[in-house]
Order: structure tokens, then sequence, then C-alpha cells
């Protein structure tokens, strides 16, 4: 995850922003990594299985005004 020529171009600021925030600093090879960005932005970064399925899928949710 953390080489840039694993992202697409266009992809590859969410990588600098993250890695350059105090999450990417404290927490940055911790693994699975899943980033919310929109608009530009990093709105939300999480880690682990139970991050996806407890804290990124409702986030994704609450941010698309959508439900499963």
């Amino acid at each position: 995850m953390l080489k840039e020529e694993n992202w697409p171009a266009d992809s590859r600021w969410i990588l600098t922003a993250f890695m350059m925030s105090e999450e990417g600093v404290k927490r940055g090879l911790d693994a699975p990594r899943f980033i919310l960005a929109q608009d530009g932005k990093i709105v939300f970064t999480t880690t682990g299985n139970g991050g996806w399925k407890e804290k990124m899928w409702p986030m994704i949710q609450k941010v698309t005004g959508t439900k499963a």
C-alpha cells in the first residue's frame, strides 16, 4: 500500500495526504487499511476487518445517504 506505483496516478494524493496525517504517522503500516476520500479530502480511515464492518461501511452509508 505504501508504494506510489501501487496507486492509480489520479489517486496518489490520497497516499501522500494519509501518510502526512497524524493517523498515517502513528499507524500508517497497520493493515488492512481502508480510506474514504471525497472531494479531494480524506474523510475517514480505519483498519482491520472489524473496522470495515463496524466503522467504514456505516460511514460510507452516511456519506452517500444510502442503506444496505
